[in-house]
Order: structure tokens, then sequence, then C-alpha cells
């Protein structure tokens, strides 16, 4: 009797448990873009056509940083 009690029990053993999916927390936001540095503004004022162009160098920087920022969080549940 006692050795049916123990072979049962090394069966129960033996058989491999159910695997459930767990959810495991992962951080969303990953490493942050450098902040661009403003040509605009730096310095004496260099003339309409240079400040001009120097707004819109600033500009598109700014953008693209925008844009990295918007792709890193993007994958970030909204939290409420």
């Amino acid at each position: 009797m006692r050795a049916l009690i123990l072979c049962l029990l090394l069966a129960g053993c033996a058989a491999e448990p159910p695997k459930v999916p767990v959810p495991v927390t992962v951080g969303c936001v990953g490493a942050v873009p450098a902040r661009p540095t403003n040509t605009f503004g730096a310095g004496a004022y260099p003339g309409d056509k240079a400040a001009a162009q120097a707004a819109l160098i600033d500009s598109a920087a700014w953008e693209g940083y925008a844009l990295q920022l918007e792709v890193i969080i993007a994958g970030c549940p909204l939290r409420r």
C-alpha cells in the first residue's frame, strides 16, 4: 500500500506543471534623445536672410526631436 502511494506521488511530480501566461511590466520609455541647440538668437543678429535660415534650421531640428519623442512613447499604454 505504501509503495502504491509512493509511486503515485512520484508520478505526480514527474508531470509538467501547466504554463499560465503572466503579464510582466516592461518599461515603455526608451533612451531620451538629446535636445537640439538653437542657432537662432545665438550671438549678434546676423541679418534678415541668415536669421530666417537659422529659424528654419531650428524649426526642423525641434520637429525631428518631437517626432523622436513621439516614437519613443508610442508603446506606452494610456493611463487614466
